[in-house]
């Protein structure tokens, strides 16, 4: 019974870190960039060469623990291809003591991004 219980414990751990949204970080619908905020695209880079999104600095999260010392310490806005893959690295980035202000999941889906970024503003 004892094993049973350490089991459920560790799936249930597994899956709040993949599955559960990170509480304090919403979804961006529209948005404009202030200076002082860093747009980081998880997506991987054939996603980002075919769909690119304006000034933004591109990590894929199989390389964020490995780079992240790249990224400046500003607010950051992350760009991901799922959710999974958004909770992974905002719970990383958080850990690493960045500030995670927002998040948009783009799907891969071949069509033209209809993502752009309005520089100096606040966001919406």
């Amino acid at each position: 019974m004892f094993p049973f219980l350490i089991l459920i414990v560790i799936i249930g751990i597994y899956a709040y870190k993949r599955y559960v949204p990170v509480f304090g970080v919403s979804e961006v619908i529209s948005y404009s960039i202030e200076e002082d905020v860093v747009v980081l695209d998880l997506r991987d880079y054939q996603s980002t060469f075919n769909e690119p999104i304006s000034e933004s600095l591109n990590i894929p999260y199989s390389y964020l623990k490995r780079y992240y010392k790249e990224i400046p310490k500003r607010k950051l806005l992350i760009i991901a291809t799922d959710a999974i893959e958004k909770n992974l690295a905002i719970r990383f980035l958080l850990r690493k003591k960045f500030q995670v202000i927002g998040f948009k999941v783009i799907k891969n889906n071949g069509g033209e991004n209809q993502w752009n970024i309005t520089s100096k503003q606040k966001i919406v």
